[in-house]
């Protein structure tokens, strides 16, 4: 069994996530979410590293400032620059 390295427990949801980069925003929808970040399902993929700013609907995240940290076949790992309650 493998161990979570995780400093943030996530927690399953289904909520609609805009991440605005400077030329587009791209829809998709927030899996799962923890204080310091969110895998994001989306057509569109982005680049390992890129800088989004993301807002998901019903959450405290609005505008927060993330990276793209992990790319999959299905979505996008995020991580937040600040934790949602900072």
């Amino acid at each position: 069994m493998r161990k979570e390295n995780r400093a943030f427990t996530r927690l399953a949801m289904h909520a609609k996530a805009n991440m605005l980069l400077a030329d587009q925003c791209i829809e998709g929808e927030v899996e799962n979410l923890s204080l310091k970040g969110a895998f994001i399902v989306a057509e569109k993929k982005l680049r390992l590293q890129q800088l989004v700013s993301i807002t998901i609907d019903d959450t405290l995240a609005c505008g927060i400032s993330a990276k793209v940290v992990r790319v999959t076949d299905k979505g996008m790992g995020m991580e937040f620059e600040k934790n949602l309650l900072d």
